[in-house]
């Protein structure tokens, strides 16, 4: 177990009980006063619209040849509240009241994108071996966090940490598909009173007490924040009196974000919020592509790729004249948001539905954008539900038309933001009376998660046990992004489905709403609706429609494109070190990580402990919640992880991507959308819920003292960066032919602090995170059982001390709100 840093303590301008009871009533005051959807612009969500809504652009410049820059190129974003309305009127076709409307956070740039859009730019680094910026802005309303009237850390009562939704207005910033620096140096929020970097104005009111609870003074600060520091945390938005801050209009505090780049490789990432306790209801709305362009290499797509083997020669050119005509950052981007809404059979909310988690705080804690709170205590909605349904968008669109040409190929990069479910990606026809066949449409795997594939192109193709034929699918987990070319051979309409192909949610080891496939039909007996996409020209289908395909006639030219074979291009991975696994140090260090299930591990033989056990989904690590646990990583070395339980609990480690060593035959026997040798941010294997056996008692059900299931065991690879070290040089260094060197950290090593953790939103908050510790070589922990993380055989037993507790605020058998 690590120990946690110490607090701060700082003397108060004010006598400590006058202002915490201050703090109090100006907090309740303040959130009892705010009228619904206040300083909330409204959006109108495009019901199926002609055409596919484009995503808007930043590029981030850099010269090539240029020394790293004090002054990165930035981007200014700001985190402002927003109403949504969704309404299919008579498109629903079920004779019902089928619409949405909440307020909710999105990002907004005055550099790219509308007011009226929900669409947030996405980021094109050209300052790669350089740095770049973003400036993070926190227009949310202000809402104390949730220890006040004291500040985390302040006693007892007031832990540094928490786990379970709270603080939901509290907000950062967190990059995936980059290798970068995370920047932290402790746990500590260092945009707060008291820390160097906390870019406070003079005069301001710095106590802890005021920073963390009071609404009465201003918000306005410039913190810098390096690297991609996910313990920074942005204070909202507070009607305080404002102060002059240089660079920075009044309002939210602002976060300054710089990144310093080494030799990146091409491929899309995203930002999204990530403090801990918010991250689960900000990100569904707040969310866009980063993208690493293919043209900071010197020679593009050329310099990226060669011929697979000397019988490919002919086959690769074509390829890479197919990619060179769409290049990754002008190619046609579907970001997919999920919108959860989804009533319960008896009209509440679903768990860790948008509705539950701004519930789950309780008190005057509860989302301000989704509740009002009466005197007496009552959390009364603010949003509008009639449909009880949940919704995806694409690039901020329901069910958008997407346009491509017969026999022609369309690069298509899909970014995954839905934090919890997974997709099954297909092509299909909508017949008549309602059923799905499959088109004649494939899809080309070139990269996941910002990588590409050692070997390009991957034809998709998936052939579950028992069915008779191949099926051309993508599937993506949360926060998965997929780099792919898609072709269609016979004109006509289809739409892009999830739930139409060969996999399906496994509804008896999968019991909770996190691991169900987006546009599966749920059990009848559940009393569960299907989501608002399975409506679809007036009809209700087996399975969600994501977009229209329109796939037109091409006309004499451009003349039709025949069919890849797989792997006719071999992708130069050796040239960004931290994909050269054959130089990466040796020996390897091994480790072992465990997703469980812990609704029977809660367990304390008192009443709420039976009730627990009907409430799948409750997560942690190793049985271990955040942060009562600490995985060490020395820098400079190889990391070897063995994972379990990726079937329900996507992995996801910050600040580099992982190889796969080995996966599982309950995923490889059946598809070919994952395979050894790939690079992922985010793992998720969620076939494995039909390809493996999960007892009750298993990894699917976590029972008290029960065995973890290790069927869908996957190991990983990645190098775990020196990150004072200028980056080796590798086959070729890429940074010094673009005529500059990576942009500089710090001169000597120095830890830096950085998380994993299961990529279901809600999960992360209720604590299924680790914290890393990077420490330099020679300071390696004491204690030998720190180095090496082991796997646990078996669940603890109910009640006994090393038992995971869920917070009071996680699952609803433990909640008492009257909502």
């Amino acid at each position: 177990m690590s120990p946690m840093p110490p607090r701060r303590q700082q003397p108060h301008p004010l006598s400590q009980q006058l202002l915490l009871a201050a703090v109090v009533v100006a907090a309740a005051a303040l959130l009892l006063a705010m009228p619904p959807g206040a300083h909330a612009i409204s959006i109108a969500v495009p019901i199926r619209p002609p055409q596919l809504p484009s995503v808007p652009t930043v590029r981030l410049q850099s010269a090539p040849g240029s020394p790293p820059s004090p002054s990165p190129a930035t981007v200014d974003i700001s985190v402002e509240p927003v109403e949504l309305t969704l309404s299919l009127g008579l498109a629903a076709g079920n004779g019902t009241n089928t619409s949405l409307s909440f307020t909710t956070p999105r990002y907004l740039s005055s550099r790219a994108g509308s007011t009226d859009k929900l669409q947030p730019p996405a980021l094109i680094l050209d300052a790669v071996c350089n740095s770049f910026g973003v400036r993070l802005s926190n227009n949310l309303p202000f809402q104390g966090v949730s220890t006040c009237p004291f500040y985390p850390g302040q006693n007892a009562e007031a832990p540094q940490f928490e786990n379970g939704p709270h603080d939901l207005e509290w907000t950062n910033l967190h990059t995936h598909g980059l290798k970068v620096d995370p920047g932290a140096v402790s746990l500590n929020n260092i945009c707060e009173p008291g820390q160097p970097t906390a870019g406070f104005p003079n005069g301001a009111n710095t106590s802890l007490n005021a920073y963390y609870c009071s609404p009465n003074v201003s918000s306005s600060q410039l913190c810098e924040v390096f690297g991609d520091n996910v313990l920074a945390n942005g204070r909202p938005l507070a009607p305080g009196t404002p102060y002059s801050t240089p660079g920075v209009a009044p309002g939210g505090a602002t976060l300054s974000y710089t990144y310093p780049l080494g030799a990146v490789v091409p491929g899309m990432g995203w930002y999204h919020p990530h403090t801990h306790g918010s991250v689960g209801i900000q990100t569904p709305t707040a969310g866009a592509p980063l993208i690493v362009p293919e043209s900071w290499l010197s020679g593009g797509v050329t310099s990226l790729y060669e011929p697979a083997d000397t019988t490919t020669v002919s086959e690769c050119a074509r390829l890479l004249g197919v990619l060179s005509a769409q290049p990754l950052e002008s190619s046609t981007i579907l970001q997919v948001n999920g919108l959860w809404f989804r009533k319960r059979a008896d009209g509440t909310p679903d768990d860790d539905s948008l509705p539950f988690l701004g519930a789950a705080p309780g008190g005057t804690q509860v989302s301000p954008l989704l509740y009002d709170v009466l005197p007496n205590g009552t959390a009364v909605p603010k949003f509008s539900n009639p449909a009880g349904r949940d919704w995806a968008l694409i690039n901020g669109a329901f069910q958008p038309t997407i346009s491509i040409a017969e026999r022609i190929y369309a690069r298509w990069e899909i970014l995954n933001t839905m934090t919890m479910k997974w997709l099954d990606l297909t092509i299909q026809q909508v017949l008549p009376d309602g059923s799905l066949r499959p088109a004649d449409c494939g899809f080309w795997l070139l990269g996941r998660d910002g990588v590409p594939l050692p070997k390009v192109p991957r034809r998709l193709a998936s052939q579950p046990a028992g069915t008779s034929a191949f099926t051309s699918d993508l599937i993506l987990g949360p926060a998965n992004r997929a780099d792919v070319l898609v072709k269609c051979n016979t004109p006509g309409t289809y739409v892009l489905a999830s739930g139409a192909g060969p996999f399906h949610t496994n509804y008896t080891s999968c019991t909770a709403v996190h691991c169900e496939l987006f546009g599966d039909v749920p059990p009848a007996t559940s009393g569960l609706p299907r989501s608002a996409n399975n409506l679809y020209g007036g009809l209700e289908l087996t399975a969600a429609v994501l977009a229209v395909v329109q796939v037109g006639r091409r006309g004499a030219n451009p003349l039709a494109q025949a069919d890849f074979d797989n792997e006719v291009c071999r992708s130069r991975l050796e040239l960004f070190p931290y994909l050269d696994y054959l130089s990466f140090p040796t020996p390897a260090v091994p480790q072992c990580f465990s997703f469980m299930n812990q609704q029977g591990v809660a367990c304390l033989a008192v009443p709420p402990c039976q009730s627990l056990r009907t409430h799948r989904g409750f997560c942690s690590i190793n049985s271990q919640l955040f942060p009562t646990a600490t995985a060490y990583v020395e820098q400079g070395t190889q990391q070897v992880w063995e994972l379990h339980d990726t079937t329900f609990h996507p992995f996801h480690l910050h600040e580099t991507p992982v190889r796969l060593v080995s996966l599982p035959p309950c995923a490889t026997s059946v598809t070919n959308n994952w395979a050894k040798e790939d690079w992922m941010d985010a793992i998720h294997l969620p076939v494995c819920q039909n390809g493996c056996i999960w007892a009750d008692q298993g990894s699917g059900g976590g029972q008290c003292g029960s065995s973890v299931e290790r069927c869908d065991t996957v190991e990983v690879q990645w190098l775990a960066t020196m990150f004072n070290m200028p980056a080796p040089r590798g086959s070729s260094d890429l940074c010094a032919a673009r005529g500059t060197a990576a942009a500089a950290t710090n001169a000597t090593c120095t830890t830096r602090y950085s998380v994993f953790h299961c990529h279901i939103l809600p999960h992360e908050d209720e604590g299924c995170i680790w914290p890393v510790k990077w420490y330099c070589p020679g300071d390696a922990p004491t204690d030998p059982a720190q180095l090496n993380a082991q796997c646990p055989a078996n669940y603890p037993d109910c009640g006994s001390p090393g038992a995971a507790r869920p917070d009071k605020t996680v699952r609803r058998s433990l909640l008492g709100r009257n909502v």
